[in-house]
């Protein structure tokens, strides 16, 4: 029987599953990713994010009968580290991708450079790109730049799978910020204007193509997480929209390479950002950093007892439907689209007293909805997206209260999936698309695309929304740009 692994390294937990030749999961493993707070920020250590995927990969192999297909990679794109090129070494930890302590790198750039350097990397200027995680560590532990290496999170676990194959693929490139996406190379010049050369990054192959073994299996980067469950979810409506909903949330589209060559790259002035897909084309995506992290603050933070989701979604499903009077601003990180401000600051307007803890969660949410809606319009605007429904894939779905939001908050018809892990199921599907062909991916992906469950707006309840989001949210976003020295 056809088996295929897929891995996830994600923020939150790193997790696999093995998948039969049809899309069904005949085994799957789920750890939380260990976090290590320091002096400086947080890291990822490297040795036990190692020791939890060789332990979730050697189990799922000993289950199967034969020989999986293939291992394909996906994960979480900016956190990374240094490794030595020459003798294979690691040299540093894991920084994540939401550590600030690169912010003063960032804010080195100007306005000016930061529009030209999103001509070649369709990127807004961020702490979180590889780039200054790399220069941070260099600076930091005086690491020699003749044989220092930078690996993105899910470039190291490759490596250490097939024994010291030193590859990323396109997507993870990019996220370096000093990737040239249109010319699909690293961007030499910029790479040497920080004192470094293209030796120090590893070489480019395509996302979800082999380029080793472990235990004689076939393994492939398949990239980015966001862009492997738009791939599974879009596979059969290129111009979908698919909503990735984790600690970090994206609404992901495919933009058509004629429309790119139309407008010689990308709309600087959209508040979006662009890049290579995974299928060897191009996306456009508008993100909310903080959406699930914003639950996530609210469950462990502003409790004294750890909320379980389990009783904070059934609280959510008994509150009326509607706006609940509250508006949230989800820039716990900073705000990412339209603006992308490292310096922006959240904000919970309009507490009386009949807000009780659950109402204020539920307020959380709507916020993350009414950002969400201010996206969608940019979409709109800038490359005509005028759509029905967006799919919805990520932990976010199992909140059935916050599906109900965001349809009425957008006034779209959500649709999600049947079936649970569509990163997972991108990553598996892009691996048997790229070695075994369009057929088999096809085969694959069935029991994803075929069944959805939906969730339509309500008519009173979007229009109340859309009277909240024009009058109240898009004003008081507008404010809140213009604080600044707190």
């Amino acid at each position: 029987m056809k088996t295929v692994i897929a891995l996830d390294i994600g923020t939150t937990h790193i997790k696999s599953i093995l998948f039969d030749g049809g899309g069904k999961i005949l085994r799957q493993k789920k750890c939380a990713t260990p976090l290590t707070k320091e002096k400086c920020g947080s890291v990822y250590r490297r040795e036990e994010i190692w020791r939890i995927v060789k332990e979730q990969t050697d189990s799922l192999c000993a289950a199967c009968d034969s020989c999986p297909s293939g291992i394909s990679i996906t994960g979480m794109a900016e956190a990374g580290l240094v490794i030595n090129r020459k003798t294979g070494e690691a040299l540093t930890d894991i920084l994540p991708w939401f550590d600030q302590r690169t912010l003063a790198l960032a804010q080195e750039m100007t306005e000016e450079e930061a529009g030209k350097v999103f001509e070649t990397t369709g990127l807004r200027n961020s702490f979180k790109y590889g780039i200054y995680k790399f220069l941070w560590l260099l600076k930091k532990q005086k690491l020699d730049t003749e044989t220092a290496l930078w690996l993105s999170v899910c470039d190291y676990v490759a490596y250490r799978l097939t024994g010291g194959r030193l590859y990323t693929d396109p997507t993870f490139a990019a996220r370096t910020y000093v990737y040239d996406v249109l010319q699909g190379r690293w961007d030499k010049e910029r790479i040497e204007a920080y004192g470094l050369r293209t030796e120090n990054f590893p070489e480019v192959v395509p996302s979800g193509r082999s380029f080793g073994h472990y235990r004689g299996i076939p393994v492939a980067l398949a990239g980015h997480d966001h862009l492997c469950a738009a791939f599974g979810l879009l596979y059969h409506d290129q111009k979908g929209i698919c909503d990735s909903a984790g600690t970090s949330e994206t609404y992901v589209g495919i933009l058509p390479e004629e429309e790119v060559k139309k407008i010689f790259g990308f709309p600087r002035d959209s508040g979006l950002l662009y890049g290579p897909f995974v299928d060897g084309g191009y996306f456009y995506m508008a993100n909310v950093p903080s959406s699930g992290h914003s639950i996530e603050w609210y469950r462990k933070s502003l409790q004294l007892q750890e909320l379980s989701y389990e009783e904070m979604n059934r609280k959510l499903l008994l509150l009326e439907r509607g706006p609940g009077g509250l508006l949230y601003f989800p820039y716990l990180t900073g705000q990412g689209a339209p603006w992308y401000r490292a310096d922006m600051k959240g904000a919970l307007i309009g507490i009386t007293e009949r807000h009780d803890g659950i109402r204020i969660l539920k307020g959380i949410i709507e916020g993350l909805q009414y950002q969400a809606k201010w996206l969608m319009t940019i979409l709109a605007q800038y490359h005509g997206v005028e759509k029905e429904a967006v799919t919805c894939a990520g932990g976010a779905v199992h909140n059935r209260a916050m599906m109900h939001m965001k349809a009425d908050i957008l006034n779209l018809r959500v649709t999600v999936p049947e079936v649970t892990e569509a990163t997972l199921y991108g990553a598996a599907a892009l691996f048997l698309f790229r070695n075994e062909g369009e057929a088999t991916a096809e085969d694959f992906l069935a029991g994803l695309l075929s069944s959805r469950q939906e969730y339509q707006p309500d008519e009173a309840c979007a229009q109340a929304y859309e009277k909240v989001f024009c009058e109240g949210y898009l004003p008081v976003a507008q404010v809140l740009g213009n604080i600044k020295g707190i």
